[in-house]
């Protein structure tokens, strides 16, 4: 769970960053995002391969936020001179955070089974 949500970090910096009016920090914390994204990614595709419907589920959305950081990123790139922050950057950061909420609401279910103690499980104890 913690390494599907990697990206999150860095993505809640980049939101706080253009709140302050910092974009090309912004910037600069989006392109950090972008390694945090893929190996959240390779993660969940990784998991999604060993089976589960909602392992699956967990990739496809790695894969979004993944698209959509890189598409922030693209889109901040010819601004950074100017200091500007185009909409689209906006509305992809925006759309991350939705997809990464959406990807720790569609885990809560795994991480409360693995928080049950032992005996709960199952396991004798």
């Amino acid at each position: 769970m913690p390494a599907r949500l990697l990206p999150l970090g860095p993505v809640l910096l980049v939101a706080l960053a253009d709140a302050a009016g910092a974009h090309r920090l912004a910037f600069y914390l989006l392109l950090l995002a972008v390694p945090a994204a893929v190996a959240a990614s390779l993660t969940c595709f990784g998991e999604a391969l060993e089976g589960g419907t909602e392992d699956g589920l967990q990739a496809l959305l790695a894969a979004l936020a993944l698209l959509l950081v890189v598409a922030g990123a693209a889109a901040r790139a010819p601004y950074l001179v100017q200091g500007a922050l185009p909409t689209s950057a906006v509305s992809a950061l925006v759309a991350v955070l939705a997809v990464l909420a959406l990807q720790l609401v569609a885990g809560l279910p795994s991480l409360v089974a693995g928080l049950r103690s032992p005996a709960e499980r199952g396991y004798p104890g």
